[in-house]
């Protein structure tokens, strides 16, 4: 994939279109779409030499000093100031002190975080949500760019779990194929998409049709909660098939009914994105 910003594009402009659709995620998808500029930046200014670093390897090291946490040290200073102007006041502050602590602790910080994404509900509250936020929203372009410069294999099996990196997936997707759609996932860190099952439960591998459910809004048609009742866990998939204007991971976000309707039916999110959401 050449190194560009289209696809950072789309997603800016589908953050824009939703925010004036619906006033109830307004706030969380502006703040998004300044993230995504943030981000955009940082996938945009990585040298056209180190994609030749990513190119070949087969899953994402799994530490960051086998990549070269140099290249990014000098990012993250001037990446936390801008995220001090756009954040609310308490990210903001976090993100102040985290500058404040040096690039000795940045590297601590980023190392310890990478790639450690999609993370399960169960252990959210073992990890303070602003430090979370701030590494992930760094490192998540930077290992996009790194999974856009190489040949992901099929795996051999579908998992629900990244074939690059590992990470669990942030959103599925009901794609067109022939008369009906294909279901992929999109992984919560470095944004690969591969194929699933259809019908099974990303987090516990359940597979009993009478124990997976669907349910769907009438404001939201082409956003589908797909939920577990063995584990009780659901994932939202963004059906393609009904819309190709949608962009997976930001009508995810924008879903914010859908979110707080499983909450208040006793269902937990498969994986949690950056936004604890």
């Amino acid at each position: 994939m050449p190194n560009d910003g289209r696809k950072w594009d789309r997603r800016l402009d589908r953050a824009h279109e939703l925010a004036d659709a619906n006033p109830f995620a307004r706030q969380i998808l502006l703040f998004y779409s300044h993230l995504t500029v943030l981000q955009r930046d940082i996938y945009l200014q990585m040298p056209a030499s180190y994609a030749s670093r990513g190119a070949g390897r087969y899953s994402l090291p799994a530490r960051l000093d086998d990549i070269d946490v140099g290249i990014l040290l000098p990012r993250w200073g001037p990446f936390l100031k801008l995220l001090e102007g756009i954040a609310p006041a308490p990210l903001a502050q976090f993100a102040q002190r985290l500058r404040a602590s040096g690039p000795a602790a940045g590297a601590s910080y980023l190392r310890s975080a990478w790639p450690a994404a999609g993370i399960n509900p169960l252990q959210a509250s073992a990890i303070h949500p602003c430090e979370r936020f701030c590494t992930q929203a760094f490192l998540q372009p930077f290992a996009e760019f790194l999974a856009d410069h190489t040949e992901v294999p099929v795996p051999h099996a579908r998992l629900p779990i990244c074939p690059y990196c590992g990470s669990a997936p942030l959103v599925g997707a009901l794609r067109p194929e022939g008369e009906g759609g294909k279901r992929t996932l999109i992984c919560s860190f470095c944004r690969t998409e591969w194929d699933y099952l259809r019908i099974a439960c990303p987090a516990c591998d359940e597979r009993r049709e009478q124990k997976l459910c669907v349910y769907i809004s009438p404001k939201f048609e082409f956003v589908r909660v797909e939920a577990c009742e063995t584990c009780k866990a659901y994932l939202k998939t963004v059906d393609l098939t009904r819309t190709g204007l949608a962009v997976p991971e930001v009508d995810e976000l924008a879903s914010v009914p859908l979110t707080l309707w499983a909450d208040e039916n006793g269902y937990h999110k498969a994986t949690l994105g950056i936004f604890f959401l």
